[in-house]
């Protein structure tokens, strides 16, 4: 069925497979959460996961394949570059902090494998995978809920921050944290509908006040009310190349105002960035993380714009005066903040870039189907996760249990 379907299969989980879930809600929910210099869903995906993948979906090569691309050209760009790389630490060196993304980015296709293999172990069947999952990060927002309420009444800081309480859960910003809800949402909203749980994650969203999460979750909405129109539907059909291409292209101008409007303080900063770095030149959040981004990442392409500089090495190279220019120096490991698809484009260059999307496009069937996953999978790493946030490849696994159901 071409379809994305809200028919459910009644095959529950094992106790096993209940496990397994369990942990998947969790590393999603603590994906910036550390164990010294290893995340804790790094630890899961390297101690856990693989003990339930018996069977290595073909399809998923692609990805593979594709990041030893991007490594290989990393190595190879840190070899032949003349240009100046920090050292912070042995992790975090030229060459070594490739091969650790590289390694981050393979722990990824295990998280994807890992629902992939419950319903072929028959433990399982996806809509029960999905339905748990959701439910298992109600309960952790709900707890999320009660630490917040700890945190107003209390300034504990434990899930928010600022002087509005801005919800992060336990990622390291609210932004990001808002985003990750928005995809539950639009999950919610497709297979099961249940109010309480939509309110409690659009409350969750309020809260977090993030910009990219109300951007995501505008467009997510905006697709699901497609596809569950008959008509509308074959506006977003892409068989219908004509009316799926002019969808596509209003989508895009609807999305992009609606960017603009709800970012208008960071376009405003930047167009005034030396008269706002004279009055915040040791506010961090401004010389560091996405604002600065933006201005240092167009830098870093405009003189590496084939290969960039290597996966990583953002961080290693963003100092140089003739990337930052005006932007101080700072000692402090900085990442853009800005997407996956935007790092990649600095760090591997349109190269890099390309042969992610190339693998994605492979790897995704052009049907609604594919056209639904794509959005949960990538519009993530668009607005603000970078690619090893590990819950766009747990909705890829789902994608690949779907597919190979229907």
């Amino acid at each position: 069925m071409d379809n994305v379907s809200t028919k459910h299969s009644d095959t529950p989980l094992t106790s096993s497979a209940l496990l397994l879930v369990f942990l998947l809600s969790i590393a999603c929910q603590l994906t910036d959460v550390a164990l010294g210099p290893v995340k804790l869903w790094e630890l899961m995906a390297i101690s856990i996961f693989p003990l339930t993948i018996r069977k290595i979906e073909k399809r998923i090569l692609i990805f593979f394949s594709a990041f030893l691309m991007l490594l290989i050209l990393s190595l190879m760009k840190g070899f032949f570059a003349d240009i100046h790389y920090q050292y912070f630490s042995a992790l975090k060196s030229k060459y070594v902090i490739s091969i650790v993304r590289f390694i981050e980015l393979i722990l990824c296709l295990i998280v994807t494998l890992t629902p992939y293999n419950i319903v072929r172990n028959n433990k399982g069947s996806v809509e029960s995978i999905i339905k748990v999952f959701l439910t298992f990060n109600l309960y952790i927002t709900l707890f999320i809920f009660i630490l917040f309420v700890s945190d107003v009444l209390f300034h504990t800081g434990l899930v928010s921050y600022g002087v509005t309480h801005r919800l992060r859960g336990l990622y390291v910003e609210g932004g990001p944290y808002g985003l990750f809800i928005s995809t539950l949402i639009l999950l919610e909203l497709t297979f099961f509908k249940r109010k309480l749980v939509i309110f409690v994650f659009l409350l969750a969203l309020m809260l977090s006040q993030s910009k990219a999460g109300i951007i995501s979750c505008f467009l997510l909405v905006t697709y699901y009310i497609f596809i569950r129109s008959p008509l509308l539907r074959t506006f977003i059909n892409p068989k219908k190349i004509i009316r799926f291409s002019i969808t596509m292209i209003f989508l895009a101008g609807l999305v992009l105002g609606v960017t603009y409007k709800v970012a208008y303080n960071y376009y405003d900063d930047l167009n005034n960035v030396d008269d706002v770095l004279a009055s915040r030149i040791n506010d961090t959040s401004f010389v560091m993380g996405r604002i600065a981004a933006t201005h240092i990442g167009p830098n870093i392409i405009s003189d590496n714009p084939v290969a960039g500089v290597g996966l990583g090495a953002y961080s290693l190279v963003r100092n140089n005066i003739q990337y930052r220019q005006q932007f101080p120096f700072v000692s402090g490991w900085d990442l853009t903040g800005l997407g996956g698809l935007t790092t990649l484009a600095i760090e591997n260059g349109f190269l890099g870039l390309g042969i992610f999307l190339f693998a994605t496009l492979l790897y995704f069937s052009f049907n609604l189907l594919g056209g639904y996953f794509i959005l949960l999978f990538l519009f993530p790493f668009v607005l603000g996760a970078q690619l090893y946030m590990v819950y766009p490849w747990f909705y890829l696994g789902l994608y690949a249990c779907l597919r190979k159901k229907r």
